[in-house]
This record gives structure tokens, sequence and C-alpha cells, in this order.
């Protein structure tokens, strides 16, 4: 039996910024639900940073961005996971960390359900300490660019080639296009 992601409830005291289903690969059931920390990571100059994932594994081949970000681990916090993530997959140290929201997204294929949430980091990239990658981290993550917010959003939203591509950046642009909405004054 199908699950609506609809209709999946889950206790927090910030907004669910979309429900995504994933389209891209055959619905196999879900047995797992993950909860993740997610960065739309910005530098002094205002362009935002997203990992570049190159390579291929289960999804397939993969070439698309992504945001800085991972799974909370056992008696962590959501703000302290992401400050782990950053200072893990980039090197960079943060400035300012600002709550967003979250998205509540399925991945048929590893028959799992994530929960996302979101923060806007300002980065201190010229404080920078050892990234500490996980071996899988090391081969997909090709490197760090930065675009200008905009930019990002159209990359997110209309560049996705591969099936993996489209399923990631869906998510990653619904959490850009609602701080964009709501936070600042480029989309209003």
């Amino acid at each position: 039996m199908d699950i609506d992601i609809n209709n999946i409830q889950i206790q927090c005291e910030w907004p669910i910024i979309a429900r995504i289903k994933d389209e891209e690969y055959e619905y196999q059931g879900y047995d797992h639900l993950r909860y993740t920390a997610r960065g739309l990571c910005e530098n002094e100059e205002g362009k935002f940073a997203f990992l570049h994932i190159k390579g291929e594994d289960l999804f397939g081949l993969r070439d698309h961005l992504e945001t800085i970000g991972g799974g909370v681990e056992e008696n962590e916090k959501y703000d302290e996971a992401m400050l782990r993530e950053i200072g893990e997959e980039t090197g960079f140290k943060v400035k300012k960390i600002e709550l967003i929201g979250s998205v509540l997204d399925t991945y048929n294929l590893i028959g799992r359900i994530t929960f996302s949430t979101f923060f806007h980091c300002l980065l201190d990239t010229a404080d920078t300490v050892k990234t500490k990658r996980t071996e899988e981290e090391e081969i997909l993550i090709s490197e760090i660019l930065w675009y200008d917010p905009l930019e990002a959003l159209d990359i997110l939203e209309h560049r996705g080639i591969n099936r993996c591509d489209r399923l990631v950046q869906k998510r990653d642009a619904a959490a850009l296009r609602y701080y964009l909405e709501n936070y600042t004054k480029l989309l209003k």
C-alpha cells in the first residue's frame, strides 16, 4: 500500500516547507525515516555554497548540486548537526545560523522517508578547519561551487539530467525558493 506523504504527521515547531514524493524511481514501500540537517550556506559576498556531487552509486549516475548537510545523530539537536556537517563537509565555520523550516521527501529506491530541516548559515570562509568527509563523500563530492541565489535556484529547478539529480535538487530548490520568498526581497 502506498503512503500518502501529505498525511504523514511530524511534530515540529517550524514550517514544513514542502512534501515531495519521489517520482523518479519505482515505489517499493518505505521502511525507515531519516532526520537530516541541511544548510543554505552563504558567504560574505552573498553567494551560496553547494556540493557538486559527481559519480555513480546505487542511484546511478550523479552530476548535481546539493546543499551541505547530513544525518542527525542520536541525542544531537538539528542546529548542532548542521554545524557539525558544515565543518565535516566543507571545513568552514559558521558566524550565524537561522532555522528556516523542513522538507519531507521520499526516496523509493532505498525505501526511505527523509525529514530535512533547513538552516540559513552565514559562513566564515576565512576561518577553516580540516574536513572530515566519509569515504563515500570523498568519492562523490567533486567540489564546492558558489552561486548567486537566483542562479542557484534556476540550476536546482531546471538542470537535473539524471533521475537522482532531479530528486535531490527538487528538495533543495523547495527550501531555497521558500527562503528567497520569505526571508529576502529577491522573489517577492
